[in-house]
């Protein structure tokens, strides 16, 4: 009986497109990596943290929503902390910080004596444009233009916002799209006309020679 019941209210839900079935509809929508996500999750309270992180990743891999990307990057941060690598432990935070800004972890998980003072040092830090600056000084340049761009679309002090596409210049300059370098750089230049690079920014043999033509055609 149930079954008829689901199947009739998802023929009327494929029915109608309006935004409140929308929103109903995704209520009975799972992520292609929620199995992976669920298998991951049990692994990890069973202490086989190997294959937990292999299934977490791969949930990541597959598609998760926001919710349930941070609730994955957060225990594989968990898992890299109890391994000491710090580094990675971080990273991970990062990545669970920007899917969700508001994450806090449970009192069992924050009295953690060693993921515990990470996560709060990484919260304390943690914004859109904070985590992909970081980011980009750790080389993951992908997850930092995604972070970058969301800090520009919720909005920033001209400054920052300058530096995003500052930083989004360098980025696309390293990739070869020159043309789309050239536009970051160009919008850096309207926020901030008197914007700019250190020296060690100014040397870079890909990005420096295209920042000063702009600047100096200002």
């Amino acid at each position: 009986m149930l079954r008829i019941v689901s199947v009739a209210l998802f023929s009327a839900l494929a029915a109608c497109s309006s935004e409140p079935v929308r929103s109903l509809q995704a209520l009975f929508q799972h992520s292609k990596g929620a199995p992976a996500l669920s298998a991951g999750l049990r692994q990890y309270e069973d202490g086989q943290y190997i294959q937990a992180a292999k299934n977490l990743q791969g949930a990541l891999d597959q598609g998760l929503s926001d919710a349930e990307s941070a609730r994955a990057h957060k225990h594989l941060a968990f898992i890299h902390c109890a391994s000491a690598r710090e580094h990675a432990c971080r990273d991970e935070f990062r990545k669970a910080l920007a899917f969700a800004p508001s994450l806090e972890l449970a009192p069992s998980e924050a009295g953690h004596p060693v993921w515990g003072p990470i996560f709060r040092s990484v919260k304390a830090e943690a914004t859109p444009l904070s985590i992909g600056l970081q980011q980009f000084d750790d080389g993951d340049y992908a997850e930092s233009a995604k972070n970058l761009q969301g800090a520009i679309d919720r909005g920033l002090p001209n400054k920052e916002r300058a530096n995003a596409h500052k930083h989004l210049a360098f980025i696309h300059c390293a990739s070869n799209r020159d043309r789309l370098c050239r536009d970051e750089f160009r919008k850096a230049l309207a926020l901030d006309p008197a914007l700019d690079l250190a020296p060690a920014e100014a040397g870079h043999p890909l990005w420096g020679p295209v920042f000063r033509s702009l600047k100096a055609g200002q």
